[in-house]
């Protein structure tokens, strides 16, 4: 459900300072995850919410999710102020937030199971 959060989405690459800002937007304040407002190279760094350069391993396009906050093994990704899914592997941040360390919670647990072909007959 929607926690009432307010987005905070903005259509300019600068900041009214003139510097530049981040490509990425956090949808809602308790989100543990960002999302892209543009594509970023490979290689590319800019700043991230922890204060650190965040590096991008590969390019990504518009709509991809970075962890916001370190994601611990089995905690739930939340964006804009919603479950999204369970991280299945510890995420940094500034990491990239797909299928790969992402399970999502969308599918009841026992049809994905089936799909990936780990469900057993009881």
């Amino acid at each position: 459900m929607f926690d009432g959060d307010e987005p905070a989405l903005s259509s300019s690459s600068r900041a009214a300072d003139g510097a530049a800002r981040a490509p990425f937007v956090r949808l809602g304040t308790h989100d543990n995850v960002v999302v892209l407002t543009r594509h970023v190279d490979e290689g590319e760094s800019f700043g991230g919410l922890d204060g650190r350069q965040w590096l991008m391993p590969s390019h990504l396009d518009v709509g991809n999710k970075l962890a916001a906050v370190p994601i611990a093994a089995g905690e739930r990704v939340i964006k804009v102020g919603v479950p999204i899914g369970t991280a299945t592997q510890a995420i940094a941040p500034g990491e990239h937030v797909h299928s790969h360390n992402l399970r999502s919670d969308y599918i009841a647990t026992e049809v994905q199971e089936a799909r990936n072909g780990e469900h057993s007959a009881d």
